[in-house]
């Protein structure tokens, strides 16, 4: 019982965390191999990348800010930047090509 209860959950949050750490080096290496091929302006997709950790930090924050400490506010918190991270990659798989004329 007391696995159920106590490391169960933190079980799941560590898996989670696990794939969130595997689709960001994949978002990384999706966002590196736009910029390199010109299907994104690399300036300007290197100057959004900042506002977008910025927010993502502050949501994160005022998650933990409203939750405390708990299993439950670190899965939201995984979720949260999950999300994000999905958002985009989904941003960049469609991104036309940016013709170099």
């Amino acid at each position: 019982m007391f696995f159920s209860l106590v490391i169960a959950p933190w079980i799941d949050l560590s898996i989670k965390a696990g794939h969130l750490a595997f689709e960001a080096q994949a978002l990384m290496g999706l966002r590196l191999f736009r910029m390199a091929t010109g299907a994104v302006p690399p300036l300007a997709e290197a100057q959004r990348m900042i506002p977008e950790k910025v927010s993502a930090l502050n949501d994160a924050r005022a998650l933990v800010a409203k939750g405390g400490l708990s299993d439950r506010t670190a899965g939201k918190v995984v979720a949260l930047y999950r999300g994000r991270v999905k958002a985009i990659k989904n941003r960049l798989s469609k991104s036309p090509r940016v013709s170099q004329h």
